[in-house]
């Protein structure tokens, strides 16, 4: 593997971080949609995957349900998301949906990157269990009509595919624009897995273009993530040192969707 191949991996990883930041995915949201309703800190929330030290599954499950309820009580659009719980501490999986309430029509539309619309053929990898167990079950006991934004085929089909948390953010934007989850709740997907990192290296190269500053949050994490890396597989230092020739930004533009894999 070739430098330029590793520092892609580097890119990639820490281009995972940003996207599943709150305050990044907030920005990135608002930038987009600068009028939703409800666009303080409180609102526009993303819940991770982890129970905090000394708490449950079912606490962390309260949290998310506290904050349902806040948002149903707001006028307008809530957006925000929510990941998998941890069950257990042998428990790594992190699969983030992503949720629009319109409080005025009464109405939850749920983004979830492995949504298999027919159940046959290629199957997502995940299982929206946030959603089904605790986000939908208390909306609709409000009455509200819940949908899941039907994706033509799952976004999400191999375990190579750990980007949850930029699909998520990719299909809320898009069912924001222009309020078309009101009339449209599909969304067209590519079949092949190719193309679906093609669709999603075009997704991060226009929320770098569109937002260049937030290229300095990435190649912070970028070069965070090399220089401090600890683990058995560490980059020696003069991988480092090679790694960190590149510039992320320039590095991403560069890239082609063969280089996603």
């Amino acid at each position: 593997m070739t430098y330029r191949q590793k520092a892609i991996s580097w890119l990639l990883h820490a281009i995972k971080i940003i996207l599943g930041d709150e305050s990044i995915r907030r920005y990135i949201i608002l930038f987009y949609h600068p009028n939703i309703t409800n666009s303080g800190k409180k609102y526009i929330k993303t819940f991770n995957a982890f129970v905090p030290k000394g708490k449950t599954h079912e606490d962390k499950a309260k949290i998310i349900t506290k904050y349902c309820e806040n948002a149903s009580k707001k006028k307008g659009v809530v957006v925000f998301t929510a990941s998998n719980i941890h069950k257990d501490k042998f428990d790594n999986e992190t699969h983030y949906q992503t949720y629009i309430v319109d409080n005025n029509k009464k109405c939850l539309i749920v983004s979830d990157p492995a949504f298999n619309k027919t159940k046959e053929g290629k199957a997502g990898i995940y299982m929206a269990e946030v959603s089904n167990q605790v986000v939908i079950p208390f909306f609709e006991n409000k009455e509200y009509k819940t949908q899941f934004v039907e994706l033509s085929t799952p976004a999400q089909i191999c375990d190579d595919d750990v980007f949850c948390q930029s699909w998520s953010l990719y299909i809320l934007l898009q069912k924001l624009k222009n309020n078309e989850y009101l009339h449209d709740i599909s969304l067209e997907i590519p079949e092949e897995q190719i193309n679906k990192y093609d669709m999603l290296l075009g997704f991060y190269k226009q929320l770098f273009t569109d937002m260049p500053e937030l290229g300095e949050n990435l190649r912070a994490e970028y070069e965070g993530e090399i220089l401090e890396n600890r683990g058995p597989n560490k980059p020696t230092k003069i991988e480092k040192e090679n790694f960190l020739k590149f510039h992320p930004v320039d590095l991403l533009m560069d890239m082609s969707k063969y280089e996603m894999n």
